[in-house]
C-alpha cells in the first residue's frame, strides 16, 4: 500500500506502531524532538578512561503477558540484546547491555527522525498536514500517529476535539531520578532495593549496567508534590535518604531527571482515532502503566490507520 504515514514520538508505542505498519506493507516515517530513541525507556552514560557505565534513569525493567510481547522478547534474548532481570515471578527482562539497545534492535529497519519537533497536526481536504518547528512547512501525509504523552498531546491535536475528549480523561505520576555511583562497590550490594511500602521517599533503587553506578526513583507522593521545585533542594532530599541507606558507603551524585509524566494514575477512556481523519494516538496512557501497555496501543493504532486507510 503506497501512503504516507508519520509518527510521532519514537518510544515503544512509536516504535510498535511503525513495526506493525510494516507488516502491513506501510513505510511510516518516526519523528521525535529528542536527542535519541526510547521516550521513558532512557539511558544515561558515564564515561571513564578505559570503559563507560549506563544509568537506567526510565523504565527499569518491562514484563510480557502476551504472546506477541513474549516473541519480541525471546527474539531479544536469542540475539543478546535483552537478558532478565532479577528473580522474579513473572519475569522481568532489560536491554543488553543498555535499556536503549532493546529498541535500537527493534527499530533498526525503520525510518526513524530525532530532533524533529511536531506544532501543529490539521486536517485539510483529504491529508493531514504537519508543521515541523524548524522549517515551519506544512507537510501533507495520508494518515498520523501521535505518540507523546496525553497532555502533550491534547495541545497538539486542538483540530481533533474527539482525540482530545479522550486524552483529558488521563493522568500520570511524576518521578524524579536521582543517578549516583560508588566509588567503591559495598560488599553486600544487591542489584535493586523496591522500597514502596517503606517509609520515606524513595520508591526504588537499581543498578544500571554495572553495579557502580545506580538510579534512585521518588516515590508518587512526593515527586507528584515536588517536581517543579528548585533541582538543588530535591538533590539534597534524595541525596539524604539515599546516604541514609547506604551509610557505609562513599556515594558521589551524576545528575538529576525529572519525569513529569512518568507513570499513568488513570488510563484515558474514549476513541483512539479520530472518526473522520486518520489520526490516531497510542502510548501507555490507553492501556496501562508498563512498557508492554505502550507496545500493545501503538499495535491497535495502527491497525486502525491500516484499516481507515484501505
Amino acid at each position: 500500500m503506497s501512503k504516507k504515514v508519520i509518527i510521532i514520538g519514537s518510544g515503544i508505542a512509536g516504535i510498535s506502531s511503525s513495526l506493525k505498519l510494516k507488516s502491513y506493507g506501510i513505510n511510516s516515517t518516526i519523528v521525535d524532538k529528542g536527542n535519541f530513541i526510547g521516550g521513558r525507556i532512557s539511558t544515561k552514560e558515564l564515561k571513564s578512561d578505559t570503559s563507560s557505565s549506563f544509568f537506567f534513569h526510565g523504565a527499569q525493567f518491562f514484563t510480557a503477558k502476551t504472546n506477541k510481547f513474549k516473541e519480541i522478547i525471546q527474539t531479544g534474548i536469542r540475539q543478546r540484546y535483552i537478558k532478565e532481570f532479577g528473580n522474579f515471578n513473572p519475569k522481568r527482562y532489560r536491554g543488553d547491555k543498555t535499556m536503549r539497545d532493546f529498541l535500537l534492535n527493534l527499530s533498526k529497519e525503520l525510518h526513524i527522525q530525532q530532533k524533529v519537533k511536531i506544532t501543529e497536526v490539521r486536517p485539510t481536504n483529504n491529508k493531514i498536514c504537519v508543521t515541523e518547528d524548524k522549517i515551519k512547512e506544512l507537510v501533507s501525509y495520508d494518515g498520523v500517529i501521535s505518540t507523546v504523552p496525553a497532555p502533550q498531546n491534547y495541545e497538539l491535536l486542538n483540530h481533533f476535539p474527539l482525540l482530545q475528549k479522550t486524552l483529558k480523561t488521563g493522568s500520570y505520576h511524576s518521578c524524579i531520578a536521582l543517578m549516583f555511583s560508588f566509588d567503591k562497590i559495598p560488599f553486600d550490594l544487591k542489584t535493586h532495593y523496591d522500597l514502596n511500602k517503606q517509609p520515606g521517599i524513595l520508591s526504588w533503587m537499581a543498578s544500571g549496567s554495572s553495579q557502580k553506578v545506580w538510579t534512585a526513583h521518588t516515590n508518587e507522593s512526593f515527586s507528584d508534590l515536588n517536581y517543579n521545585k528548585d533541582r538543588n533542594f530535591l538533590k539534597k532530599e534524595i541525596m539524604s535518604s539515599i546516604e541514609k541507606f547506604f551509610y557505609r558507603s562513599k556515594i558521589k551524585f551524576h545528575s538529576l531527571h525529572i519525569w513529569r509524566y512518568a507513570k499513568v494514575a488513570r488510563k484515558c477512556l474514549g476513541p483512539q482515532i479520530d472518526p473522520k481523519y486518520p489520526v490516531a494516538i497510542a502510548g501507555d496512557f490507553l492501556e496501562g502503566p508498563n512498557v508492554e501497555a505502550a507496545f500493545i496501543s501503538g499495535n491497535k493504532a495502527a491497525d486502525l490507520i491500516f484499516d481507515r486507510l484501505k
